[in-house]
């Protein structure tokens, strides 16, 4: 009640001048993509934690290799094979759920450069390869197995700092807006 009242005094003394709600509403309206980006990144977040869940700490998904267990590959080597495995496979459901995401929504009522969608979600999955399965994929195992933080605080971290990437390449290229 209290800020309602201090609010409409604002509105009050400033006849002839924007109100702080409708100066809100128009910055807000300015970063709506961002806005969007960031929740529907949040949304490939959360599926990203949910399949790491069921995939590296549950016992429903039998076949993968035991918690700590070493893969070798030819020169290659890791430490758990379950951690890269699970990793890899979250970073991917996460990348298709937010390209349909922004597909959908974020970039929805852009006017974008015209492409068919299978190439847009490969240009995606491009700059993904690069940011979900190759940036958050070493960051999340490098914090989680070399500095020894869990996986928890690792894949925050990881997400963190591949978002100013995502968001260039899918505003700047994959959704570029249409020249005037």
């Amino acid at each position: 009640m209290e800020l309602t009242s201090e609010y409409e005094a604002l509105a009050a003394a400033g006849a002839g001048r924007a109100t702080l709600w409708q100066t809100l509403r128009a910055r807000l309206r300015e970063h709506s993509t961002l806005l969007k980006f960031a929740v529907t990144g949040a949304g490939g977040y959360i599926a990203y934690q949910l399949v790491f869940l069921l995939f590296y700490e549950s016992s429903l998904v039998w076949f993968l290799p035991d918690k700590g267990e070493e893969l070798r590959l030819l020169a290659f080597s890791h430490s758990d094979a379950r951690l890269l495995i699970t990793t890899l496979v979250a970073a991917e459901i996460s990348i298709f759920a937010v390209f349909a995401g922004h597909h959908l929504w974020t970039f929805r009522d852009r006017r974008t450069v015209e492409r068919p969608i299978w190439l847009r979600f490969i240009q995606f999955n491009g700059k993904a390869a690069v940011s979900s399965l190759a940036l958050l994929t070493l960051i999340v195992n490098l914090l989680t197995l070399q500095v020894g933080l869990t996986a928890y605080l690792s894949i925050p971290a990881g997400v963190i700092a591949v978002f100013l990437w995502n968001w260039t390449w899918d505003s700047k290229f994959i959704w570029r807006k249409r020249s005037p």
